[in-house]
């Protein structure tokens, strides 16, 4: 039996998310219609823009509306779950992959996962091989393995891999550096596991250190993900694993050859080899790990790309529509996730458009349509962009700032990918901080500003339209001040 899961959600959020395709369709009919096009170079650019960015925005309210009226997945009764963990005695390992992050980082997070309930074994997996570490692993009951210089290779993946053949439990658990697990974490896990066909166990990131802008910005915009697209993809049991707080059944990972042998995205590509050999997986969606959001520019970079190399790389070389042991929703569900990096491209693009007018006089819609333009424009702009205000109760300036600096690193990964350039893996906190470093990353952000503070006053030097020109000018210095926020609050930090 069928049941509407709208308790969930607030009104106003589920009637933006039934109104949506509609509001879609009544812009795309215009927009993708050559009879409205101004400057046809321009014009291009406005419908791969929009193309992509309604696609992106159409699955996720795709995926979300399924998710209201398909059956609740793997709901269970949680006193029948206590019970098989309490009777089996399962053999449990916890692994920490760590690679050069400081140590009193690593220490909140082994020490509070030695303290976990239920029997088990904590193993720091060290790929820094720093004596530090492993005196404090000594220190506090844990094991300690570093990777050999002759056994290095696929990052993490490959240090997990090479924990593994010193394990002979049942499942284990991987926690990153920084991300602090809390008391209850196994046992609230484990029963999942009495369901032979489930692999993976997978709970939400959340990130404490909210307080400094860039991960206020991370955590917010991750919010929309843990909070209902990945409960939403358990109905179709494709959920995916997100790199930390998390449990494998290590039976099913043998089965598969061991974690997924990649340099990034180890996580993804895992669960998607895992679900082509027919097993489960379940997003528990309870906090129960607490973990630190990167607060540099660098850091997050570090991490935007490397998630976006994951998406883009399974897109072009293992994409998910074309293979051959997901079912139907499984491929349609990983394709969704691929599609979101390729959002990247549309905000440059909306980025330049306005810039363009102001510069060269140039739009690319017809301005003698203007007034019918914006009839179409401004409920799709409403329902479509509102949508994750309504879902998450507030929006941000961080999540604004870093979701649209975050371009950058995107499109840098498709190029990586794309050209097929090496990779090497640096953890998310690992001490790095390079003026230089930085100067190269933001170089695009503090060159758009620069062009968007000259393009007005080009654009007000002789304005063809007054009202155009002042749209135009807002929009410019509404986004100038977003990535002028996020470099400001980025370098301070």
């Amino acid at each position: 039996m069928r049941t509407i899961k709208t308790k969930k959600l607030q009104n106003t959020a589920l009637l933006f998310i039934l109104l949506a395709p509609f509001t879609i369709l009544y812009y795309a009919v215009y927009v993708f219609n050559p009879v409205n096009a101004g400057n046809i170079y321009l014009y291009i650019l406005q419908i791969v823009a929009d193309f992509i960015a309604i696609v992106v925005l159409g699955t996720l309210w795709l995926t979300i509306l399924l998710d209201l009226i398909l059956p609740e997945y793997h709901k269970r009764e949680y006193r029948y779950k206590k019970a098989w963990i309490e009777e089996n005695k399962l053999r449990v390992g916890v692994f920490i992959p760590v690679a050069n992050e400081p140590i009193e980082i690593i220490r909140k997070t082994v020490i509070n996962a030695v303290k976990m309930d239920y029997l088990h074994e904590t193993c720091i997996l060290d790929d820094g091989k720093s004596a530090e570490v492993e005196a404090f692993a000594k220190e506090v009951g844990a094991f300690y393995i570093a990777r050999p210089a002759h056994a290095k290779g696929y990052a993490k993946s490959g240090n997990l891999n090479y924990g593994l053949k010193f394990f002979h439990g049942e499942f284990f658990a991987v926690f990153d550096a920084d991300h602090i697990p809390k008391k209850t974490f196994l046992t609230e896990l484990l029963p999942f596991f009495e369901n032979e066909k489930v692999a993976l166990v997978q709970t939400p990131q959340h990130f404490v250190n909210t307080h400094s802008f860039i991960a206020s910005g991370t955590a917010q915009a991750q919010d929309v993900f843990y909070k209902y697209v990945q409960p939403a993809k358990n109905s179709s049991n494709a959920s995916f694993c997100v790199g930390t707080n998390m449990i494998y059944r290590k039976s099913s990972i043998e089965a598969i050859g061991g974690i997924a042998k990649v340099n990034h995205s180890e996580d993804v590509w895992t669960t998607i080899m895992l679900h082509e050999k027919g097993f489960e997986s379940i997003f528990y969606n309870k906090i129960l790990a607490e973990g630190i959001a990167p607060e540099t520019i660098n850091a997050f970079f570090r991490q935007q790309n490397r998630w976006a190399r994951g998406g883009f790389s399974l897109f072009f070389t293992h994409n998910p529509l074309f293979v051959s042991g997901l079912t139907s929703d499984q491929k349609l569900q990983y394709f969704f996730s691929n599609l979101h990096y390729f959002g990247a491209f549309s905000v440059l693009i909306y980025i330049t458009l306005p810039i363009f007018y102001l510069l060269f006089g140039l739009h690319p819609m017809n301005l003698s349509h203007g007034n019918i333009w914006l009839e179409h424009y401004v409920p799709y702009f409403l329902t479509v962009y509102f949508l994750p205000i309504f879902l998450l109760g507030s929006l941000r300036l961080s999540t604004i700032s870093t979701s649209m600096a975050s371009f950058y690193p995107y499109i840098k990964a498709f190029f990586s990918v794309v050209l097929k350039n090496h990779y090497t893996w640096v953890a998310t906190e690992s001490k790095r901080k390079s003026l230089s470093v930085i100067m190269t990353d933001i170089w695009p952000h503090v060159f758009i500003i620069i062009l968007s503070l000259l393009s007005v006053l080009v654009g007000w030097f002789n304005p063809v339209d007054i009202v155009t020109t002042s749209i135009t000018t807002f929009w410019v210095l509404m986004n100038a001040y977003f990535l002028f926020a996020f470099i400001k609050n980025g370098l301070t930090e």
